[in-house]
């Protein structure tokens, strides 16, 4: 398999799964600043995203308009869902011999419906709908995806993309939660920390999951550990970094790629920062310095993945 198809392959995994976990993340946050006890503070979301610089020089403030219309369909914002959803399109036509008519189909229907949204479909009191509407196609996608894709070396790299950058966007949704712990003035366990804990379990699709494992719990440490380090949620951290050490090991077992001393350091550097989850109370800070430290070995295992199987330095993020 030549290493840009291999490389078209695991963004266009990338890119749709950045497109639904980024639908969830304004998804929650939009939950949070419907309630009128909380800040609404959308600036989190740019902090969160490492955009301050290019939102800023285009928008004098972080609005709920000026943040929903960036992060959904701006076209000159390059982590917009449209272009997210554009990349994916782009990469997908590299490889179109490689993956199925019914995914290209997808892809361009959805694509083209996401370039025909204004910004007056975008507010906040429709943003509930988008997000709806986002998730849906992606999830079809995935679909789509594990129905046709064919088991070679190309789905393997799809399903790293898909893993790396879910395992991202989960710790980006704990972030959000950190930043509202900091922004008010609520104890852990009441009514709206509860409440804020739900909607954050139903924007990584776990409510239900997690109340069947832990039907008398909503604390803090329960669902953030819950998060982190679940190996049956498909969307926990840990989960996600077992999958990427499966996928790597079928790439070399059944395909023959070596991994390299890089790749494999990575990895166990990211493994071993996911298990190490306090037993006992977890601590807000101490929450966002496991994200911060996840989502920075995340950017180091994927830069060992370009650099080792695509032959180029890491130019989209």
């Amino acid at each position: 398999m030549l290493s840009r198809y291999a490389e078209n392959v695991y963004w266009l995994g990338r890119y749709i799964e950045r497109a639904e976990n980024l639908a969830r993340l304004l998804d929650t946050h939009g939950s949070f600043a419907r309630d009128p006890r909380a800040t609404g503070d959308w600036e989190a979301v740019i902090r969160i995203n490492a955009d301050e610089e290019l939102f800023f020089s285009r928008n004098k403030e972080a609005t709920a308009a000026a943040v929903l219309y960036f992060y959904l369909i701006d076209p000159k914002s390059p982590t917009s869902t449209l272009n997210s959803v554009g990349y994916a399109r782009e990469n997908a036509r590299t490889v179109r011999h490689l993956i199925s008519t019914e995914l290209w189909a997808h892809l361009n229907t959805f694509y083209g419906e996401m370039h025909e949204l204004r910004r007056r479909d975008i507010g906040l009191a429709r943003l509930a709908k988008v997000a709806a509407f986002i998730k849906t196609n992606c999830q079809t996608h995935t679909g789509i995806a594990e129905g046709t894709l064919y088991r070679d070396q190309a789905y393997r790299f799809y399903q790293l993309g898909r893993h790396v950058e879910r395992a991202d966007q989960t710790s980006r949704l704990l972030d959000v939660k950190y930043r509202q712990l900091q922004s008010v003035e609520e104890d852990p366990g009441s009514p709206i920390d509860i409440s804020q804990w739900n909607a954050l379990l139903r924007s990584a699709a776990g409510y239900q999951a997690y109340r069947r494992t832990r039907p008398g719990s909503m604390s803090t440490s329960d669902v953030a550990r819950f998060l982190m380090s679940d190996s049956e949620f498909p969307r926990s951290i840990c989960f996600c970094l077992y999958r990427i050490k499966y996928d790597l090991a079928c790439l070399e077992s059944e395909h023959g790629l070596e991994l390299g001393d890089e790749v494999r350091e990575t990895l166990g550097r990211v493994m071993e920062i996911s298990g190490q989850t306090p037993t006992d109370r977890i601590e807000p800070a101490w929450l966002h310095q496991f994200a911060d430290a996840i989502q920075d070995g995340l950017l180091g295992l994927s830069g060992a993945l370009v650099s080792r199987f695509f032959g180029v330095a890491e130019a989209a993020e």
